[in-house]
Parts: C-alpha cells; sequence; structure tokens
C-alpha cells in the first residue's frame, strides 16, 4: 500500500463553483430560461450564500445530466462496434437505417440491445459469452418448434418436434448449470478480494488512529490551507 490521500475536506473538483462557471451558468440561463436568470439576479443582489446555493443545485443537475449522456452515448458506441464484430449481419441491418430514417436506427438499436445486452455485458468473460450465445440461439430454435408444433398436422410430425424441443431444452438446461459454475466461481474470486481488502483496510484504520499520524496530516492541511493548495486534488 502506499502512502494514503488526504481526506477531502470540499466538495470535489468537478462540483467547484468558479466565478467563471456561475457566469458561463447565467448566460446559459439568460437564454434558456430568462425568467430564472431575472430571479436569480435578484437574488445574487439580495443573499449571495442563496444564490450560491441555488446555482449550485442548477450546476450539479446539469454535471449529473452530460455525464449520464456521456456514458449512455459511450455505452450505444461500444455496443454498435461490438455487434459488427459478433453479429455483422444485425449491425448491417442497423448501419442502413442510421441516414435513411434515425427515429427508425434508434428504436432498432434498442431493440438489438434488448436482444444482446447479457451477451454484451459478458464480454468480458470469453467463456461466459459463448455459454450465452449459444443459450440465445437455442431460445430462438425453442420458439420456432413451439410454433411447428401447433401448427402440426400429422402425429408423427408432433412427435419428431418434441423430441427436438426436448433435446433444445436439455440442453438450455445444461448451460444455465454452466452459468451457475462460472457466476459462482467469479462470486469465490470476488470474495478473496474482499478478504484481502478487509486486511489492509484494517491497517489502514489503525494506521490513521495513530496519534502522532493525525497531527502530522493535521499539520498538513492547515499550511496547504494557508498556501491556497486543495487537500485531496
Amino acid at each position: 500500500m502506499g502512502e494514503p490521500r488526504g481526506p477531502r475536506w470540499g466538495p470535489p473538483r468537478w462540483f467547484e463553483l468558479t466565478d467563471e462557471t456561475i457566469e458561463q451558468i447565467m448566460k446559459d440561463l439568460a437564454k434558456s430560461e430568462p425568467a430564472k436568470a431575472a430571479e436569480l439576479s435578484k437574488l445574487r443582489e439580495k443573499d449571495t450564500e442563496k444564490f450560491k446555493e441555488e446555482i449550485g443545485k442548477i450546476h450539479f443537475d446539469k454535471v449529473i445530466r452530460e455525464r449520464m449522456e456521456a456514458r449512455r452515448h459511450q455505452m450505444q458506441t461500444e455496443f454498435t462496434e461490438w455487434l459488427g464484430k459478433n453479429y455483422p449481419e444485425d449491425a448491417k441491418k442497423l448501419a442502413a437505417t442510421k441516414d435513411r430514417d434515425p427515429n427508425l436506427y434508434i428504436k432498432q438499436l434498442r431493440l438489438n440491445m434488448e436482444k444482446y445486452i447479457r451477451i454484451f455485458g459478458a464480454r468480458e468473460n470469453p467463456e461466459l459469452c459463448e455459454v450465452l450465445k449459444e443459450d440465445l440461439e437455442l431460445k430462438e430454435k425453442a420458439e420456432q418448434l413451439v410454433r411447428k408444433i401447433k401448427s402440426a398436422d400429422k402425429e408423427d410430425q408432433k412427435k419428431e418436434l418434441n423430441a427436438q424441443l426436448e433435446q433444445t431444452v436439455g440442453r438450455r438446461f445444461d448451460l444455465l448449470v454452466r452459468q451457475k459454475e462460472i457466476a459462482y466461481a467469479q462470486l469465490l474470486k470476488r470474495l478473496e478480494e474482499l478478504k484481502k481488502r478487509l486486511v489492509e483496510d484494517k491497517a489502514e484504520v489503525t494506521k490513521w488512529k495513530d496519534a502522532k499520524f493525525k497531527e502530522e496530516n493535521v499539520k498538513k492541511r492547515v499550511q496547504e490551507l494557508i498556501s491556497g493548495f486543495k487537500w485531496g486534488d
């Protein structure tokens, strides 16, 4: 373990309300919500602290929305790249709608994500990924067999289709067992990591409870406050 970082005494850097940030928020509000901007301008003159509190809420909401949108866009980009490598035909059909009909593209993208989301989510685990791929294929095969059984007229044909369905469902059961085995192995690995982390954290707590360590860090913090350096940056 390395030397522990000092505790954060203030908000994270992305949430700091600099004068520049405040002015930008006010400019944006003046364009999008002029009434709200006028209201805040009056509050700014009347109660500076309350004004900063309200601006802080707006800033926080804006940052969260931007981060969520960025994450959503990143996930969609990663998914379309993954789809192209693993299911090129589906990716080709999806790409064909992007320029022709953007709304249809979004709809088809969502449908593809719903269909393949479990496999995509397991992309860092090749074994689990292959298990899920086969399971999806068998699921679709089972659905096709059920439709054929319901529409079949001859008993011998139904009997053959039922045998195929039983075989397909049996294989899916084996794959389900394998998924549980993989999940158990992952959980066991995570448990070992947590045990190691517990030992490390216990040692860390003991160190931070030491009176000398506290005295050194408090003095360091005081000096940083005087010099204007932000602890934890």
